[in-house]
């Protein structure tokens, strides 16, 4: 029994075994290793380590400061290897742009102070804290 379609209709192209995903992904694997294995050659043992340790925590600032490597050693920025103090310092200026304005903790009473991220930090108050026994 065979299904005849009405004129002017074609039928539907069964679906392909995804290669071009399949592609797409290898080339972003590989990719991916080669910016590895060019921010591994770039840095040194300390700086690696620091920068493995801060992915844990913030993976975020991690990826900022590793596209922010491989650009400059793209542009031929970097010579030679670099050290923890200027990872520390890259560190620095990539969060230094995420927040433009760090602000001073503000003194709020004599118990409690306000840190810029919207930390409020209270002593608490203790029995042997009283004003009255000034001596």
């Amino acid at each position: 029994m065979s299904f005849q379609l009405p004129a002017g209709m074609r039928p539907a192209q069964p679906p392909s075994g995804g290669g071009d995903d399949e592609e797409r992904r290898a080339r972003a694997a590989q990719q991916e290793e080669m910016k590895r294995s060019m921010i591994q050659a770039m840095l040194e043992p300390a700086a690696r380590e620091r920068l493995s340790r801060i992915a844990l925590t913030r993976p975020q600032l991690a990826a900022q400061v590793e596209a922010l490597l491989v650009r400059m050693g793209q542009q031929g920025q970097i010579r030679g290897q670099v050290s923890d103090d200027a990872l520390k310092g890259l560190l620095e200026q990539v969060s230094n742009q995420a927040n433009p304005k760090p602000q001073a903790p503000q003194q709020t009473s004599a118990r409690s102070r306000t840190l810029g991220s919207g930390i409020t930090i209270q002593r608490k108050r203790d029995d042997s804290d009283s004003d009255e026994y000034d001596l």
